[in-house]
């Protein structure tokens, strides 16, 4: 790659501060950006799913006091619903295909597809053979979301994992019961040793939820991720988050070559998930090479940036989750079960007007 010695740096602080979300601007050499330093805050780039060793398991990778970020794989029927009481959930589907039963409504989940369901909201899932999925779980709930309007295209994604394990749904998970059901309420505070159970009619939970008590209406909120893009991410200033909470955010990005300068956030960690396509993630601790599948995470303070791969490429998309309280790391992220990465082969339905 072509890359210029001299780099712009922007700094910022999380939304809810006191100061300007852009305190400072500088003019740097870009070695001084890229691999110039070290620090035990830093985590080499990771593949998320081989951290996980069997179908159904699941790694949480991020934690702190408001969230517990991870993968998960879902391989055939949950037999039990959960009730999350006192936060939220969301889950990211990357490869596979699931379907979630709520109170609410049923919902099918494809490659790219991002739902959030409210606190206090039972739920379970069922999933294909290859259904992998990141989830969160946050405590303080999110309050600003961009919405089906905000979709203006319509793309379709198959992820084929290559060279990982070949799961099977298991015997006991081919079907879940749909007349007595257990579900498992859970606590944000739980302790290892908490249980509590219930007992309930299938009937009495799918779906029998509203937002409103004269009419049928949803609380959950489910979106195509990649299809909310209005023009390329960050061409006029910091793109809108899909979802905002008081102290997480996500957000996604369909960059073309390099971003537009290196990123130094004073107040949030930064984990860049990549969905598709390939690009060189630098930053002042290590440069690397991600695909689709890999993770990087940014300490807070740490100046970085990304370039697709080739610079030309149209095909990178990420998602990135930002954290105002720093993580820390319950995973060995290092310990890769499989050697395995991802091929995406992808359909476009509507073409978004921008790209016109």
């Amino acid at each position: 790659m072509n890359i210029p010695t001299k780099a712009k740096e922007f700094m910022t602080t999380w939304h809810t501060s006191a100061r300007s979300y852009l305190p400072a601007w500088a003019l740097r050499q870009k070695s001084s950006l890229m691999n110039s330093g070290k620090s035990t805050r830093a985590l080499p780039m990771f593949r998320a799913f081989d951290l996980l060793k069997n179908p159904n398991d699941r790694a949480i990778i991020l934690q702190n006091a408001d969230q517990k970020i991870g993968v998960e794989s879902v391989c055939g029927a949950q037999q039990e619903f959960v009730r999350h009481v006192d936060y939220d959930t969301v889950y990211v589907q990357f490869a596979g295909s699931s379907t979630i039963e709520t109170e609410f409504a049923t919902y099918e989940m494809a490659a790219g597809d991002i739902i959030h369901i409210p606190e206090g909201i039972a739920h379970r899932s069922s999933g294909s053979a290859d259904s992998l999925r990141w989830f969160a779980w946050v405590n303080a709930p999110f309050t600003h979301f961009m919405t089906e309007e905000d979709q203006v295209s319509e793309t379709k994604f198959n992820v084929r994992r290559v060279n990982g394990p070949n799961w099977t749904i298991p015997a006991d998970r081919q079907s879940a019961p749909k007349d007595k059901v257990i579900e498992r309420m859970i606590c944000w505070d739980d302790k290892p040793t908490d249980e509590t159970i219930f007992e309930r009619d299938y009937v009495d939970l799918v779906p029998a939820g509203s937002t409103s008590p004269r009419e049928a209406k949803s609380g959950i909120l489910k979106l195509r991720a990649f299809d909310l893009f209005k023009e390329i991410a960050g061409t006029s200033g910091e793109p809108k988050p899909v979802m905002r909470g008081k102290h997480l955010e996500i957000k996604v990005y369909n960059i073309i070559g390099e971003q537009f300068a290196f990123h130094r956030a004073l107040r949030s960690e930064e984990v860049r998930i990549q969905f598709r396509g390939k690009a060189l993630d630098m930053s002042e601790t290590g440069n690397a090479d991600t695909s689709p599948g890999t993770v990087t995470v940014i300490p807070r303070g740490i100046g970085h940036s990304v370039i697709t791969d080739p610079v030309d490429c149209t095909q990178f998309l990420r998602m990135n989750f930002y954290s105002e309280l720093p993580w820390s790391y319950p995973t060995d992220v290092t310990k890769h079960h499989h050697n395995s990465h991802f091929e995406i082969e992808t359909q476009t339905v509507k073409k978004a007007p921008w790209r016109s």
